[in-house]
């Protein structure tokens, strides 16, 4: 196999995937896009940000909506479908450009037959997302298991739509990594050896 030039990071909510992330762009020297991406998708469709991100990852049936797009937009097409086919072609065209991490928005299925990618996903047990949606999200502890179900099942029907695949299957990605098992610099370190030691 050539090289491993993208890592594709998909995680459970609260799981650390994005700390992750950064961490093995880090430790890899090479950029790390997340809410970037977003930017990147609103900057393209002449939208803000905040628009951007209502749309992500979502499965919102909304056809017509009231922002003014760019030029070259199906209004009539469904407004999660526009920002992944738009985030789609913007992941295509970085990993291109330059070796890259992407947190989410099915840059593993985007990136298989385009360029060597590693597919990893990040889970953790309940109590340790918990505790990190508490103190990185400041969700109150009544309604944390509804918030993890609920963004969980987001995702998972998000990546299902777009991919036919299953979201939190082992056998969807080349990697599963336990982070409240790891920890983030651990699992950090792995993803970075296997990109490093890759030929």
């Amino acid at each position: 196999m050539a090289k491993i030039r993208a890592v594709a990071i998909e995680r459970q909510y609260c799981s650390g995937g994005r700390e992750i992330a950064k961490l093995a762009a880090e430790q890899l020297g090479i950029v790390c896009y997340d809410k970037e991406l977003a930017q990147l998708t609103a900057e393209r469709l002449g939208v803000t940000y905040e628009e951007i991100t209502k749309y992500e990852e979502t499965l919102i049936n909304t056809f017509l909506s009231p922002i003014s797009f760019k030029s070259g937009i199906d209004r009539k097409q469904n407004m999660s479908e526009i920002v992944f086919e738009v985030q789609a072609d913007i992941i295509t065209n970085l990993v291109k450009k330059e070796p890259c991490v992407i947190v989410g928005r099915c840059a593993d299925f985007i990136l298989k037959n385009n360029v060597p990618t590693l597919s990893v996903f990040v889970c953790s047990g309940i109590e340790n997302r918990m505790q990190h949606a508490m103190d990185c999200h400041g969700i109150e502890y009544e309604s944390l298991q509804t918030t993890l179900k609920k963004m969980d099942k987001k995702r998972s029907d998000y990546y299902k739509l777009n991919t036919q695949k299953t979201w939190d299957s082992m056998l969807s990605y080349d990697l599963c990594l336990n982070s409240g098992r790891l920890g983030f610099e651990g699992a950090a370190r792995i993803i970075a050896e296997i990109v490093s030691n890759s030929k």
